[in-house]
């Protein structure tokens, strides 16, 4: 122990505990050239901010965040100044604490990102020419910067638009190409070639039959038809190839070529596509929004462009995705907007990556044509199916933020039919008084048309007499005048008379001028009249048809959500009857007349009408939540980065011995740091006990129940064209239901019916439903609370640690005490970064456990793809009932085993993601004492290591640390 006989001499009493009202007189001292003390931590608005409102809270943290990297970035630039103009040598490196401060740099690169990298997906997602991208544009105000499906299918990939952090000159918009990859791409053509020689070969059997083969042969071309059927667009959009000229090309396969050489030999004749899939990415800048759209639309649509080439071609199919960066007010707190394929597009390879892409959104919103909104088949827009809807509750987006329905293209309306049609209108007494004026005013309008011709008459006769008096009289004054020369005695009466017919015409004149600006004044308020009662009229019929689609759209929401959990049809906690779904209608046609200051369109006067701007608040509110989680985490790293200079850059005490080393403090200090991360390590490992207690499976078995009793009739479903549709018995075409089994019952569109079908959905949907309510509760609204008591106790074994801290450098290190004494209220704030890292993996857990549940149907497609593939091996004459048995006869005779396999690889995955916990809650405890020691570090380096130091090194240090602590305490 000779370290530690060196660290206690000279040795000196603890000093007392301070009197009341002492440590708050000590916390405020100020340091000095001789005191070495360290400031008190400041209470910073945005730490004490938690009863302001959610904008106001923002405002300050964000403010906060600007003003920390301000301020870091002034600090950075000095001891980057410092660390270019100065050689230092290794006892120079140490007193200056060169390593701490590249370490620095790195934490501070590190929260830069951090910020930056937000991003809160905001996903669009609705039928094809329902409005996304004309919405998307509107809350970006940028016109034109995504394709609008005016001529096809605009969106057909995915478009993510974020802030742009850039401000180099003619980098004001960016974008970035992501493509597919290329082994992707070559495995899909491989395998169209292969199907386009299987086709051939089915072809030619069946042509060498008399009868065609019978229907197991017509059966057989019918499934490898869907399947060619799925990849030939995407092959002729790219290639420009038609099936014909690929199947002779097949031909070749295995004989002349190998299926890996032909496709090197298509994918050689577009060498731009070609390009495009080697290098993986493509960068586009630009200095205006219509700059870069041009160059970046035939990645984002589907029409061809030459992409620098010289031949045109669609590159969507080669296109992952597009991230833009774009200079918009709503994307600059960390909103990501991302604009989806149409769902139920007509090429399906758009629907299903939107579709894919669903559950990975923040904030979903769900745009429909108010038109359509409504209507029942319009469900599927809203949400797929009840395993969709199981999915969002158990996503906890079902809280009011997570899912907005936007009923688009309110303008388009007949008022008048409306009116009429519309009871609550027709015989409205206010609507009716309006329609009358409206009438009075029209006739009165039509009837000083006539009337506007007579005094424009009148007016132009008087001016004419006017304009001729006036000028009579001025030729005979003037030669009244050059007669009075020679005949001074010449009477006048004659001009006098002239002046009376001047003044009279010039007062018909101005009679008849008054009469035509009265007219015109009245003209322009009966016009102004009839335009306020038509924009009265207009508005109250479209919020009349908005409220009316709200209420069935919100109706019948609420009743799909009492399905989900049988237990809750009759009866619901009132905590859950007050849950309202956000609709909000819009009109972006009318939002941008007036954004570009052209005539308002009626109805809609002010830009308030739109609903462009309600959609925008609501957006804010719903990611305001999220977006604080973010502001909290960064400041506190920032508060972090400025602790440290502050220590560092606090004055050297002269009051004290430091004949000792930073290494000798450090070991001393060795075995608590061990104890205490072992020890808070285990605090929070017990407190997740109660975690491991909250089973969102726990209903098994009333799901198990519920599945044995639906799934036959589902399976049986699966033989109708419309299985959504209660009552609705129409059957599947069999080559339908064949394509259903070729996709092994995954997501499959028919283009005959226009509907989407998902039979593993379908299937798992019992299950799932029964699950969602008891998943929300528990993992959404419980868990969170788990965080309180995990705080609380981690926050006694902190204080515990700093205190046993604070008893070794006593004991061992006593010229040490003082400066941590005031230093200690730093590191207790500290661990509010630990308390925010704590709340971010019970988050976490929650999202990850979401996830978990979003795999059910590929559980049960594991289990149903060997029937599947038995089912298509039966052909022949009656093979389209046969395969609907054996459907029927799996589900009958393993229903048990196939809803027990889905509930224990659930429960495999949820325990997964649970027994993780404790981990990442050790790591948070590591990650806690890792900053004590290294804010300590910061100490040491300060006083330890500088007390050695020359004079020369040690000005050059205080030098540094002046230049330094106008920042920090700013």
């Amino acid at each position: 122990m000779e370290n530690e006989a060196l660290l206690v001499s000279p040795k000196r009493e603890r000093s007392p505990d301070p009197e009341p009202g002492q440590e708050a007189l000590n916390d405020k001292r100020q340091a000095g050239q001789s005191s070495g003390l360290i400031r008190a931590p400041v209470f910073f608005p945005w730490r004490t901010c938690h009863d302001r409102d959610d904008v106001e809270r923002l405002k300050i943290k964000e403010k906060a965040v600007n003003d920390a990297e301000e301020y870091c970035s002034k600090i950075r630039d000095v001891l980057n100044y410092f660390l270019r103009t100065t050689k230092l040598d290794d006892m120079d490196a140490i007193v200056m604490g060169q390593k701490i401060i590249e370490q620095w740099f790195s934490e501070h690169d590190a929260v830069r990102s951090k910020y930056q990298k937000l991003r809160i997906l905001v996903g669009v997602e609705g039928p094809t020419g329902a409005g996304k991208s004309s919405f998307l544009t509107s809350l970006l105000k940028v016109p034109e910067l995504l394709p609008s499906g005016h001529e096809a299918a605009a969106t057909a990939v995915i478009g993510k638009v974020s802030w742009n952090w850039v401000d180099a000159p003619g980098f004001e918009f960016r974008a970035k190409v992501i493509f597919r990859k290329k082994k992707d791409v070559e495995e899909d053509l491989e395998s169209l070639f292969k199907d386009l020689n299987q086709l051939a070969s089915l072809l030619l059997e069946r042509s060498m039959h008399r009868y065609g083969g019978g229907t197991d042969l017509a059966d057989s071309i019918s499934i490898m038809r869907q399947t060619i059927d799925h990849q030939l667009p995407k092959v002729n959009a790219v290639w420009g190839m038609e099936e014909a000229y690929l199947a002779e090309m097949a031909k070749r396969c295995p004989d002349d070529w190998t299926y890996p050489q032909l496709v090197e030999k298509l994918l050689s004749t577009n060498p731009k596509a070609l390009h495009f899939l080697s290098t993986g990415i493509a960068e586009f800048n630009a200095s205006s929004a219509e700059k870069l759209s041009e160059e970046i639309k035939p990645f984002l649509d589907s029409t061809p462009g030459k992409h620098g080439g010289l031949n045109q071609f669609s590159a969507c199919p080669l296109v992952k995705e597009v991230r833009i960066y774009a200079k918009a007010d709503i994307l600059k707190s960390g909103i990501t907007l991302v604009d989806l394929p149409g769902c139920g597009d007509a090429v399906e390879s758009r629907s299903e990556v939107a579709e894919k892409f669903a559950h990975r959104l923040d904030v979903r919103l769900v745009v429909s044509p108010i038109i359509r909104a409504a209507d029942e088949k319009q469900a599927q827009a809203l949400m797929k199916n009840g395993f969709d809807e199981a999915q969002m509750r158990i996503s906890g987006k079902l809280d009011g933020n997570g899912f907005c329905v936007i009923i688009s293209k309110m303008d388009d309306m007949k008022v008048d039919s409306y009116i009429t049609q519309c009871s609550a209108l027709r015989h409205n007494p206010e609507v009716l008084a309006k329609q009358k004026e409206l009438d009075e005013l029209k006739e009165e309008y039509d009837k000083m048309k006539p009337k506007y011709s007579v005094l424009r008459d009148n007016k132009k006769r008087a001016e004419s007499r006017k304009k001729k008096t006036h000028k009579m009289y001025c030729t005979a004054k003037k030669k009244h005048h050059s007669r009075l020369q020679t005949h001074p005695n010449e009477d006048g009466q004659h001009v006098e008379i002239l002046r009376k017919q001047r003044d009279e015409m010039a007062k018909e004149f101005e009679e008849a001028d008054k009469a035509m600006d009265q007219h015109e004044l009245r003209k322009r308020q009966v016009t102004t009249q009839m335009s306020y009662i038509l924009d009265w009229l207009s508005h109250r019929a479209v919020q009349t048809r908005n409220a009316r689609v709200k209420k069935r759209i919100r109706s019948d929401f609420a009743r799909r959500q009492r399905a989900l959990d049988e237990s809750d049809i009759t009866r619901r906690p009132q905590i859950e009857e007050e849950y309202v779904l956000p609709i909000l209608p819009v009109s972006t046609r009318a939002f941008w007349q007036l954004q570009n200051n052209d005539a308002p369109m009626t109805g809609f006067p002010t830009q308030r009408y739109t609903g462009i701007p309600a959609a925008e608040q609501w957006l804010h509110r719903a990611t305001s939540g999220k977006r604080e989680k973010h502001l909290d985490e960064v400041l506190e790293c920032y508060q972090n980065l400025m602790t440290k200079m502050q220590i560092y850059s606090s004055p050297n005490g002269h009051d004290g011995r430091f004949d000792f080393t930073r290494a000798q403090v450090e070991e001393v200090l060795a075995e608590t740091h061990a104890k205490y991360l072992h020890k808070l390590s285990a605090t929070l490992s017990q407190a997740c006990d109660e975690i491991q207690r909250l089973d969102p499976l726990e209903r098994r078995e009333r799901a198990k129940k519920r599945f044995l009793k639906e799934a036959h009739m589902i399976v049986q479903k699966w033989g109708y064209k419309f299985p959504d549709i209660e009552h609705d018995v129409e059957k599947m075409h069999w080559c339908t239901y064949a394509a259903n089994l070729v996709r092994d019952g995954s997501t499959f569109k028919s283009h005959a019916t226009g509907v989407t079908y998902n039979w593993m959905e379908h299937l798992t949907a019992p299950i799932m439903k029964c699950f969602s309510k008891d998943w929300d509760r528990k993992m959404n609204k419980q868990l969170p609370l788990i965080k309180t008591p995990m705080i609380l106790g981690y926050t006694q074994g902190f204080t515990e640690y700093l205190n046993e801290i604070q008893r070794v450098i006593s004991e061992k290190v006593p010229s040490l005490e003082q400066s941590f004494n005031n230093m200690r209220p730093i590191l207790e704030n500290s661990q509010r970064a630990t308390e925010i890292k704590i709340r971010d993996t019970l988050s976490q857990l929650t999202e990850n456990v979401a996830r978990v549940a979003t795999q059910a149907d590929t559980f049960m497609a594991h289990e149903w793809r060997p029937t599947f593939r038995v089912a298509l091996l039966d052909g022949g004459t009656g093979s389209y009932q046969r395969r609907k048995d054996i459907n029927e006869d799996k589900v009958k005779r393993d229903s048990v085993s196939m809803c027990d396999l889905v509930i224990d690889l659930l429960e495999e995955g949820v325990e997964s993601e649970k027994e993780q916990v404790p981990g990442k809650m050790e790591k948070t405890v590591s990650e806690e004492v890792g900053n004590v020691k290294q804010q300590m570090a910061f100490l040491f380096n300060n006083l330890v290591e500088n007390y050695a130091a020359s004079p020369e090194k040690s000005a050059m240090k205080s030098q540094l640390q002046d230049s330094i602590r106008p920042y920090v305490e700013a």
